[in-house]
């Protein structure tokens, strides 16, 4: 007899789908940043899953903290945040993380996070009067963060999700992408699985590395890497992008991290394929 998942209510939203210097930039006057289309405005890329668990508690994960993080945050009307799961340590996808100190007063608890040691290496560098307040001179309203350490391969389960960290290449540096799937009320993944589940979430990507390629089978859902039309040495180009999601074979694929060298409206794409944009929710 098929299982079914213990959540319900599973929705996924692009909080933003912007590279690192967004759409708008700073100082453009292109046909893209000056687009009246909205979804050619793009802040820095992260995602958030929301759910109710096998509970009934309501349930927020994001992926990576933007420096965009609070507008976007407002804009959804998140009042909690239960997780973070982090790709890599890099400035677009790390920079809002001291706006999670809000959820902390509002749910009175701390906040799990996940990474890989290089990336909790490098938060500890950068948010010191997070990680050693009591080194600030003054008493500070400062996160209250739990660090787990992620593992390629190394399933990770939470509220009723199991995140699968798996190697990308971004350039020279080896980051993560996540499968993501529901698991039943055994705890094992479930045979029927909801909304856009299972989906891979993998941005900021110009290889996928031989041992990685098992984890993208079977999906319903692929969230992908698109720079831009020209290549790149760290991203994959609009071209090298399709090729891989079609390689991928997922139901459906949405592409992220886009410069402003990609119209929304102008792009064509082959079908089952389509560009997220910023408050598109998968549901």
């Amino acid at each position: 007899m098929p299982s079914n998942p213990d959540l319900t209510s599973l929705s996924f939203t692009f909080l933003g789908t912007g590279t690192s210097a967004g759409v708008p930039v700073i100082g453009c006057q292109c046909e893209v940043c000056t687009s009246a289309d909205p979804r050619d405005r793009r802040r820095r890329a992260s995602v958030c899953l929301r759910f109710t668990d096998g509970e009934g508690h309501e349930r927020v994960i994001l992926i990576d903290t933007s420096p965009d993080l609070r507008q976007q945050a407002l804009e959804l009307g998140l009042e909690r945040c239960d997780a973070i799961l982090f790709t890599h340590d890099h400035v677009d996808h790390t920079f809002g993380l001291d706006e999670v100190r809000r959820f902390n007063a509002v749910m009175g608890s701390a906040i799990d996070i996940y990474a890989e040691q290089e990336t909790l290496d490098f938060l500890h560098r950068v948010y010191r009067h997070i990680f050693e307040a009591e080194k600030n001179i003054n008493r500070s309203f400062v996160a209250r963060l739990l660090e787990n350490e992620l593992r390629v391969g190394e399933p990770l389960d939470l509220f009723g999700l199991r995140f699968t960290p798996l190697r990308l290449l971004h350039g020279r540096q080896p980051v993560l992408g996540f499968r993501v799937e529901a698991l039943d009320d055994s705890g094992e993944v479930a045979e029927s699985q909801p909304g856009q589940l299972p989906l891979a979430y993998c941005t900021d990507v110009s290889e996928i590395p031989d041992e990685s390629w098992g984890l993208l089978d079977g999906l319903k859902t692929l969230v992908l890497d698109m720079l831009r039309p020209q290549s790149h040495p760290t991203h994959f180009s609009t071209e090298e992008a399709v090729s891989a999601a079609e390689k991928i074979a997922a139901e459906q694929t949405f592409f992220t991290h886009m410069t402003h060298d990609i119209s929304h409206a102008a792009l064509e794409l082959p079908a089952g394929m389509a560009l997220a944009y910023d408050g598109l929710v998968l549901s």
